[in-house]
Formats: structure tokens, C-alpha cells, sequence
């Protein structure tokens, strides 16, 4: 059997599909992906989804790992800035690709490639975190300071509800420490 022949992966109209993908996911949700849908948003024939990807499981894999490597360029670059702490807030509260991030994570729940490289990718994120903001911690002044009640109730609703979307995904990295965190923090806030 012949191979079939494939585009170029350095293409501009390969680099046009995976734009698509994520413009679609960003306005309809994945659920509307399909290689019209990407085509169209993309400027062209949906035949050539098939000419630069063998299966649009394919384009979604590649789609997703250019957008997590795109991710962790930016986690580094935070980390090397002079406060990298507020740095490494900026690049996990953009906005921009917090809705990308909820599709490619609801994504994960029903695609077993794509739900395996969330894992590895959030595992090693969560590791070069770890390592950074440790050291950042260490070294800081300020380790006890006194919050809003309205930063302790989005910080309560934003660790636990990622805590939770991580473990039902299977990424468990981190997560007792943080659970031990927020538990003494609690006890400090509403003791018994």
C-alpha cells in the first residue's frame, strides 16, 4: 500500500488549521470542531485537513501540543522576569486562553491522547512551579500577610475548583500539599 503524501509541517497553511482549531474552540467550543468548521476559519478547502494531518485527532494533538508549548515558553520567561512571582500570575490568569484551557480540559475528558498529555504537561508544570515559586518563597520578607475576604473566598473557589478538575482528570501532583496548605490557612481563618 502506498504512503500518502503529506504537507509540509513548517506550511503556512498548517500553522492556518491549527489557528482554526483554536479559534473555533474559543467562539463554539470543541464539540463543534470538525475539518469544515477549522477549514473555514482557517481560509480554506477542508480537504487540506487531510493533506497536512491523517486524522483530525491528529490536528486537535497538534494543535494541543503547540498550545502547551507555547504555555510553558511563557512559565519560563515569567520565572527569569524580576518579580516572578507576579509573572507567573499574570501568565496563569490570562485571560485570553483561560477559555482555550477549559475546552482542551473538557476536551481531555473524552480523548485518552489528549487527556494523557494533559497529565504529563501539568505534572511538569506543576513541578517547575514548585521549584520556582520555593524559592521565591524563601527568600521573601513578607510570608504572612492579611487578605480581603473577597481574595480568600476566589482563592478558596479557584484552588479548590482546579484541585478538583485536576483530580477527576488524574493529574495529582501537589495536590495533598495543597489541600494541607489550605486546610492550616483555614484553621488560621475560622478556628475551632
Amino acid at each position: 500500500m502506498a504512503t500518502r503524501r503529506m504537507g509540509l509541517e513548517n506550511s503556512s497553511s498548517r500553522t492556518a488549521l491549527m489557528d482554526g482549531v483554536e479559534a473555533v474552540m474559543r467562539e463554539d467550543g470543541y464539540a463543534a470542531l470538525t475539518a469544515r468548521s477549522v477549514a473555514e476559519r482557517a481560509g480554506l478547502k477542508h480537504q487540506l485537513v487531510y493533506y497536512y494531518f491523517q486524522t483530525m485527532d491528529d490536528l486537535l494533538m497538534a494543535t494541543y501540543q503547540r498550545h502547551i508549548a507555547r504555555v510553558q515558553e511563557q512559565i519560563e520567561t515569567a520565572f527569569q522576569d524580576p518579580r516572578p512571582l507576579h509573572a507567573f500570575w499574570d501568565v496563569c490568569s490570562n485571560p485570553h486562553d483561560a477559555r482555550l484551557n477549559m475546552e482542551f480540559m473538557a476536551m481531555a475528558n473524552h480523548n485518552a491522547a489528549i487527556r494523557a498529555e494533559t497529565i504529563r504537561f501539568g505534572e511538569h508544570i506543576r513541578q517547575v512551579g514548585l521549584d520556582q515559586v520555593g524559592a521565591q518563597i524563601e527568600t521573601s520578607p513578607h510570608r504572612e500577610e492579611v487578605f480581603s475576604p473577597r481574595a480568600v473566598t476566589q482563592a478558596i473557589a479557584a484552588i479548590g475548583s482546579t484541585v478538583g478538575i485536576e483530580g477527576a482528570l488524574g493529574i495529582a501532583g501537589g495536590h495533598d500539599e495543597t489541600r494541607a496548605m489550605v486546610a492550616w490557612w483555614l484553621d488560621r481563618l475560622e478556628p475551632e
